[in-house]
Order: structure tokens, then C-alpha cells, then sequence
């Protein structure tokens, strides 16, 4: 028997093997896109939560690595290993079409099986690993299988070309960059993920088809390399026990090194999203500058490798150089802020400046662990003396072992190192696990002569001495609380898996109050009165309607504020679900805000994505409401979508009601009205309350009526009663005159708006450019002609003409509110503000209006210390003299006027 191998029939070598670097080029683009896309609609099926991305993301490099071992067997058995790569590539691209075209249908099979998973949490992730690999081991396994088999075609002669393998890898790798950035910046963003799914799988259908064309022209030959004979534990040509030695021992670093490069971009993701927030463009980055540092260390290491007499002593230095490279990143990572600041003022929040900054910041910081790690794959390839014979089986088992210590690198990155011992010790971990290894390839490399190997030793330990010097005591600490103000204390600091949360407080802050909850450096939620009245607002708004709700379902805990306000109506039961259970731990730091919540028996707590929760619970609810993160931080656009109102809706009891927050600020005027837009596609009945600078839409499956005697009894119960007074809510009224829009005037608004749905979350990648814009004055300009009056909802039952003209002349105040917050929010701070002027003709209109009152006060207690330090005392005088006029028993304004006369007093003097 022999075996055929097969030698071009017209092209030249060189055409040959740049025709396949081309197709591999576009197989590493087309894998990116569909990791991407597959990651994500899988996600959406199963939760956010990192144990169902990480179940994902290790099925498909599960796949990736059985399919090279398998490849690797069946190119070395096969004749035509072009012919399979041409195969292979279009069934991916089919697989990819089917995958996309059918989920939504089969989403209802997938469902089922998890919500008969029984709710616990290791029979989910085993079943949702189960139902990853239905859906992607066939793509992936063939996806791994490419490698060995373009790697025997291009490799026809009986001498195997080493350069020819990696400059392969380096290629695909590049090809996996493109991908990364189409992806990421246009693709979803642009055509959303079903057509940039079929713009990849016709990639994949042409170069398949131009793969099994080329293979037509190619004349087999026979030559006189023996078969292949069965393969024993390690590769025939290694019989002699020192070359067996080498093998396994090269083989095993290459193990350990992918699983510290998935372990390591799991925890370079944790740092960079804390430094450039947690946008999808951050990760984005983060992937694009990994793979092209990997990409251009294959690529120079290729260039020279043929050259080397001890590839595997190099391999070890190499090693050695990407340990002193992580211990050197969390240097650079942890000067990033002020980088990341400078970089803001100098581009003046321009967006595309401040990508671009970020792109060479993230490359900057990740380039030399990157680089030398591409650098890994040619001295591997090299270090273990490829033949011809079994070259498939051990590319193969070369690529394949990588992958498979990748699966348990990423694992062991977000399961076990950071809950375990934080980002900073386990990166310092697998430093040293590099260092040592590298140090044991490199002594068994080179000769066995002491003086060299002393030598070795202290460069070294030198260079990781001079790294390790350089190191910062916690660079995860001082990221996550380097942004918190200078003047705040620091209460509690938690690295959990699903992100890291840190509570601080105002150094002067007393009983609890002021204090601010942060989750991977975002400002997630904050105990200051107006972030507690919009949380009591949404708390309340479920009980002003003529409903009996009983059942509760919350979603995104946060400080908790908003979910303790519920506990204190009459609910029979509050099912609240929060993600990270830190955020939980944290709550009692907020006990004066949530009314301590935790203690409350009828709030039962879910660790889970809400999203993932409510697709799989069979209960239904009075209430669902929700306040996610902003809309700006990946991944939670997915609770604005048309299908997941969808599901808020088929979840309703009849009456039900879904309460949903957009924040105006980070939006431009255009996005806060497609998002409306979307939510009125779903809902047949809604309206719209306002407060801040955030809006509220009620949607419902029957008409929404608002019933005065039933709310006035609800808000008098005297802990809810006490909680609402204490942020300005001092009657009905004013928790009434939050409302902005109707039925008809959200359409009306709504028109021209853009629907955001699963398949193409445009707002994930729209919102990022819009987090500096200071657009919410143009947002209330556009909002405030449509507003309304709430008297229509009224029931006339209960409802008498003096209760009318109260909430009119309120409602009418609130509404002229709208004008002066634009002022507000346009140059709050600023001593020509129109903003105070218009704020006290709303106090002319209803001199109870405490929303004003609450701002006139913000105002003045900014104006008037300024107007001192100028010596513009009339000016102050003048300004408290028209708010003393409307609120002559204001603390606060006679505090000022007292410190007024005792500036002039002293001036005197």
C-alpha cells in the first residue's frame, strides 16, 4: 500500500500556497463572525450569566480541538486534503444558514427542555452544554479540521516546511482580526446578525467552491513515502525515548500556554471593561488587539524559525518573555485611567478619536504578552520534528492540544481565579506557572553545560525580577476605585464572576446616606435623594392604576431601592432576580434606601439573568418590572427588544402591568424615541411618566385607568407614606404629576422611530457613541410638546372638580418643569443659567411643586457660594430674595441668606 500525495497541476508552488492563505484568510474572518454570532444568539437563549457564555464558548473550542485531532487523522488518510477543506468549508456555511434561519423556531424545544431542567443550577449549565453541542458541534469540528488539512496540501513534497504551517496559523489569525472589527463595528450593528450570518456563509460557499474547483486541477502523483501505519501513543518517527521525551514535554507547554492565554483574556477583559467600560466596543478591542499581537508574533517567528538550532530552548525564552509580559501589562493597565482621561479632554469627547485612542491604548497594553504568544505556535511546529508521513495527526494533535487547555483556561479564569484570589493574584499565577515552564524548556533545550544553564537562569530571573518590580500592589482595586470621587470613602469591595462591586459614601456622609453602588466601575445605582425618588417613582407607579396586583416580578436589583419600595405595598409575593450575587451582599449597605429588603419574607431572590428567568419560569405576574444597567454596557440592549416585551407580555395576568425605564441621559433623541417605538409594537395599552431625567413606560394587556381613591389609600400607608416624603413625594399629587404622555401622544412621539429586536440590537452599538453628549436638553425639547394631562385615565368615580383643578395646576407646574430642566441639564452649574428663573415661575403656577423646589434648592446651593467668592452680593441678594418670595421656609435658602450677610458683614469689617 502507499500513500498519494498530490502536486499542482499549473499553478506554481508559490500561486498554490497564496491561493490557500487567502482561503484561510476568509475561514478566520468567517469563524470570528460566527463565534460572534453564535455566542450571542445562544446567550440570548440561555442567560447572560457567565457560566452560560463560558458553557458556549467552551463547547465551540471544544469542537475546535477534536476537530483538529480528527482532521489531522483524516488528512493524512486522504488523497485530496483540499478537495475536504473545499467540503468542509461549504457545509459550515450551510450549517451557519440553518442555524440562524431555524432557532427562532426551534426556540420554543429549547425552552421547554429548560424549564423541565427543575431550576437547578447544575442541571441547567449541563443542560444547556448539551443543547451548545447539538447546535455547534458539527460547524466547529470541521472548522478545527482545516488546519491539518490545508497544512498536508501545502506540504506535497516529502520534506515538511515548518515556516509553511505557521505563516497558516498566522494568516487564519489575521483573518480572525478583520473578522473581529467587521463584526464588532459593522456587521451586527449594521445588517444584525441573521444577513451578516449570510454574508459569511457566502464567503464560506465560495471559497469552498473555488476550493473543490482548484482541487480538479490538480494531478495526483504517487511517491515513495511509506503508509501510514496505526498510530501508536506518540508519532512513529519519535521511537527513541529523548525525542519522546520532547514531544510530550513541548506538547504540554503548548497545553499550559493556551490555557494561560484563555485564562489571561478572560481577566484582561475583566480590566479593560473597568477602564473603558463595558461597551461591545470594549470587548471588541480588547479580542481585535489579542488576535493581531498573536497574529504578528506567528508572523515573525515564521520569518526566522527554520533558522533555529534549539526551537525548543527558544520556545521556553519565549515563554519566559510572555510571563515578564503579563507582570509588565498590569503596569501599563493600571496607568490606563489617566491615559483614558487625557485622551477625553484632547479628542473633546469626540467618538471616533476616542476609539481610535483605545485601539492603541488596549494594543499598547497587550502587545508584548500577545506577541510573544503567537510567537509559540512556529517553535511548537518546529520542536517537534514533523514528518510528512503523520504530518495531519500531528498538526493536529499540536493545534488541538492548545485549543483543549484554552477550554480549561477560560473556565479556570472566570470560575476559579477570579472568585479565588481576584484578577491581580491570578494573573500573577499564571505568570509564574510561564515562567517556570519556560525555564524547564529552556534548560532541557539547550546543552547540558552548568555554566549556560547559570547563565539562563539569572537573565531570567532578571528580566522577571525587573517585572515583577514594576507590578502595582492590586491593579483590579485601584481601577475600580481610582473613578470614585476623591472625597468618598471606600465601604465594601467584592470581585465576584459575574463583575466586581465596590459601595462608597461621602467622607462627611451620616446615617447611610449618599452612598453609591458601583459595578465594574459603572455607576450602577446611588442613595442620593434624586436617584431614590426615581426609584421610589418606579416603585410606586404599579399601584396608581384600578388593579389588585398580588405577584411581583423584579429584575435588576441594583441597591435594591426600588424593590424595597414594592415590599411596602401590599404585594402577596415579589420574585426579585439579580445576576451577581455581590450586588446582593452589598444590599444591606443601602438598608436606610431599601428599607431593608433582604428581611422582607414575601421577596424571594433568584441568582440568574432576568431575561433567561422570565423565558423560562411558568408564572405569570401583576407586575413585571426591571432597571438594567445603561443602555450603553454590552449585552443589555437585550431588555429593550421587541421579543423580549414579547415575553414581559405573555407573562402578564390579565391587567398585568410592565414598568420599563429609559435613561435619557447617554441616549440621543432619536434612540429614546425608537425605543418608545418599540415598546408601543408590543403593548396595545400604554402611557408615559416622567421624573428627572428619566423616563417610565407603563404598558398593559387592558386599559390603563387611573383611580384616585384607590392610589390616595395605597400611598397613605404609613411606611410607604414616610418613604415617599422623605424624596419630595409629600402627596398624591406630586407622585401624579410625574406623568408626561397618553396613548395617543406617545405615537405621536413615536413616529419615525426604528423597532430594536434580537436580531439586530442596534442600540448596544449606538448608545456608546452618545455616553459624553450632553443630549437630554434636546431630548426634553422634543418631549415637551407632546406632554399631557393624566384627568382622561381618571375613573369619575371619587374624583371631585376641587381634586381636578388640584392635579391640573400641578400637572401644569411639572410641565413647565420640563423647560427649566432643559435649561438645567444644558449649564446646570452655570451663574447665567435660565434654568432658576423658570423653575420659580413653575412654584407661581403651584407653589407646592417640590420637583422645582428640589432644583431651585441644587441651583442656589451652587450659585450663591459662587456669587460670594466673586463678591457679586446683589446678585445673590437678588436670587433669594425671589426664592424666599416663593418658599420663605426653605432651610436651606435661609442657610444661604445667613451666609450672605455674614460674607458681607465680614467685608465690612
Amino acid at each position: 500500500m502507499s500513500d498519494t500525495a498530490s502536486r499542482p497541476k499549473t499553478l506554481s508552488t508559490i500561486g498554490w500556497f497564496l491561493t490557500v492563505l487567502i482561503f484561510f484568510f476568509i475561514s478566520g474572518a468567517c469563524g470570528l463572525l460566527y463565534q460572534v454570532v453564535w455566542t450571542r444568539k445562544l446567550v440570548l437563549l440561555f442567560g447572560t450569566t457567565s457560566y452560560a457564555v463560558s458553557t458556549v464558548l467552551s463547547i465551540y473550542f471544544l469542537g475546535l480541538g477534536l476537530g483538529s485531532f480528527w482532521g489531522g487523522k483524516l488528512a493524512d488518510r486522504s488523497k485530496t486534503p483540499l478537495q475536504l477543506y473545499g467540503l468542509f468549508e461549504i457545509i459550515i456555511g450551510v450549517w451557519a444558514l440553518l442555524f440562524i434561519v431555524t432557532l427562532p423556531y426551534t426556540e420554543n424545544i429549547v425552552v421547554s427542555f429548560l424549564k423541565a431542567s427543575g431550576g437547578t443550577r447544575s442541571t441547567g449549565i449541563a443542560l444547556r452544554a448539551c443543547m451548545a453541542t447539538l447546535f455547534l458541534f458539527v460547524p466547529v469540528t470541521l472548522m478545527g479540521a482545516t488546519l491539518p488539512l490545508l497544512a498536508k496540501f501545502i506540504n506535497h513534497e516529502s520534506q515538511v516546511h515548518a515556516p509553511k504551517i505557521s505563516a497558516l496559523y498566522t494568516v487564519n489569525t489575521l483573518g480572525a482580526v478583520a473578522g473581529c472589527f467587521l463584526t464588532g463595528f459593522f456587521l451586527i450593528a449594521h445588517l444584525g446578525y441573521t444577513r451578516a450570518t449570510f454574508l459569511g456563509a457566502a464567503a464560506n460557499g465560495f471559497i469552498g467552491t473555488l476550493a473543490l474547483v482548484l482541487s480538479l486541477r490538480i494531478e495526483p502523483t504517487t511517491s515513495t513515502v511509506p503508509a501510514a501505519k496505526p498510530l501508536p501513543p506518540v508519532p512513529a518517527h519519535t521511537q527513541r525515548s529523548s525525542e519522546r521525551y520532547t514531544f510530550i514535554l513541548v506538547l504540554a507547554a503548548f497545553f499550559l500556554s493556551g490555557f494561560c492565554a484563555l485564562a489571561l483574556e478572560v481577566l484582561w477583559t475583566r480590566l479593560l471593561a473597568i477602564v473603558f467600560l463595558g461597551t461591545t466596543y470594549a470587548y471588541t478591542t480588547m479580542l481585535a488587539t489579542l488576535l493581531c499581537g498573536i497574529a504578528l508574533g506567528s508572523a515573525i517567528a515564521a520569518s526566522f524559525v527554520h533558522k533555529i538550532r534549539h526551537p525548543m530552548a527558544v520556545l521556553g525564552a519565549v515563554l519566559i518573555a510572555i510571563s515578564a509580559g503579563c507582570l509588565l501589562s498590569l503596569s501599563s493597565i493600571a496607568a490606563m485611567p489617566e491615559k483614558v482621561i487625557a485622551l477625553h479632554q484632547q479628542s473633546s469627547n469626540d467618538w471616533s478619536d476616542i476609539i481610535t485612542g483605545k485601539v492603541f491604548l488596549s494594543f499598547m497594553a497587550l502587545f508584548l504578552p500577545t506577541f510573544f504568544f503567537g510567537m509559540t505556535f512556529p517553535f511548537v511546529v518546529k520542536s517537534v520534528t514533523l514528518q510528512r508521513d503523520t504530518l495531519g495527526v500531528d498538526v493536529g494533535r499540536v493545534y488541538g492540544v492548545n485549543t483543549f487547555g484554552g477550554v480549561l483556561g477560560a473556565l479556570a479564569g472566570g470560575y476559579l481565579l477570579i472568585p479565588l484570589m481576584g484578577v491581580h493574584n491570578g494573573m500573577l499565577l499564571l505568570a509564574g506557572l510561564l515562567a517556570l515552564t519556560g525555564l524547564l524548556l529552556t534548560f532541557v533545550g539547550l546543552e547540558k553545560t552548568i555554566p549556560k544553564r547559570l547563565g539562563i537562569l539569572l537573565a531570567c530571573s532578571t528580566v522577571l525580577a525587573i517585572a515583577w518590580w514594576q507590578t502595582p500592589k492590586d491593579v483590579s482595586q485601584s481601577l475600580n476605585t481610582g473613578y470614585i470621587p476623591k472625597d468618598n470613602r471606600i465601604l465594601s469591595y467584592a470581585e465576584g464572576v459575574e463583575g466586581t462591586v465596590v459601595v462608597s459614601e461621602p467622607e462627611d456622609s451620616e446615617n447611610g446616606a449618599d452612598r453609591i453602588l458601583w459595578i465594574n466601575r459603572v455607576q450602577a445605582t446611588t442613595s442620593i435623594e434624586k436617584g431614590v425618588k426615581m426609584n421610589r417613582l418606579q416603585g410606586v407607579l404599579p399601584l396608581l392604576f384600578d388593579r389588585e396586583p398580588l405577584d411581583v416580578l423584579f429584575m435588576c436589583f441594583g441597591s435594591g431601592i426600588t424593590c424595597g419600595t414594592l415590599a411596602l405595598s401590599s404585594f402577596e409575593h415579589i420574585d426579585a432576580v439579580e445576576i451577581c450575587p455581590e450586588v446582593l451582599e452589598a444590599a444591606p449597605l443601602f438598608d436606610t434606601d431599601n428599607l431593608g429588603v433582604l428581611r422582607r419574607p414575601r421577596v424571594l431572590f433568584h441568582i440568574d439573568d432576568g431575561r433567561n428567568y422570565l423565558l423560562t419560569t411558568n408564572n405569570h405576574y401583576d407586575v413585571i418590572t426591571f432597571e438594567p444597567m445603561p443602555l450603553a454596557l454590552a449585552g443589555v440592549s437585550t431588555f429593550y427588544t421587541k421579543e423580549y416585551y414579547e415575553s414581559c407580555f405573555n407573562h402578564l395576568k390579565p391587567g398585568g402591568l410592565v414598568s420599563q425605564w429609559i435613561p435619557l441621559h447617554s441616549l440621543n433623541p432619536q434612540m429614546v424615541r425608537s425605543l418608545v417605538f418599540t415598546f408601543t409594537k408590543v403593548f396595545p395599552e400604554y402611557c408615559a411618566w416622567f421624573i428627572n431625567a428619566d423616563l417610565f413606560l407603563i404598558g398593559s394587556n387592558e386599559a390603563l385607568r387611573l383611580d384616585y381613591p384607590r392610589l390616595q389609600k395605597r400611598l397613605s400607608q404609613p411606611q410607604l407614606a414616610e418613604a415617599l416624603r422623605k424624596v419630595g413625594f409629600h402627596d398624591p399629587f406630586e407622585v401624579l404629576a410625574c406623568f408626561l404622555l397618553d396613548k395617543n401622544a406617545l405615537n405621536q412621539y413615536a413616529r419615525g422611530g426604528e423597532i430594536m429586536t434580537d436580531d439586530r440590537p442596534w442600540a448596544e452599538f449606538e448608545a456608546p457613541k452618545w455616553i459624553y453628549a450632553q443630549q437630554v436638553p434636546n431630548t426634553l425639547r422634543e418631549l415637551a410638546p407632546y406632554a399631557t394631562s393624566p384627568l382622561p385615565l381618571f375613573k369619575s368615580e371619587g374624583l371631585s372638580p376641587e381634586l381636578k383643578k388640584k392635579i391640573a395646576r400641578r400637572h401644569r407646574s411639572r410641565i413647565h418643569d420640563l423647560e427649566a430642566l432643559e435649561a438645567y441639564y444644558a449649564a446646570a452649574v452655570s451663574i447665567e443659567t435660565p434654568a432658576l428663573p423658570r423653575f420659580l415661575e413653575s412654584l407661581d403656577i403651584d407653589a407646592n411643586n417640590a420637583n422645582a423646589q428640589y432644583y431651585i434648592r441644587r441651583i442656589l446651593e451652587k450659585q450663591i457660594p459662587t456669587l460670594i467668592r466673586w463678591e457679586k452680593y446683589d446678585a445673590a441678594r437678588q436670587r433669594l430674595a425671589e426664592t424666599l418670595a416663593r418658599m420663605p421656609q426653605d432651610q436651606l435658602v435661609l442657610q444661604l441668606q445667613q451666609q450672605l450677610v455674614a460674607a458681607q458683614g465680614a467685608e465690612k469689617n
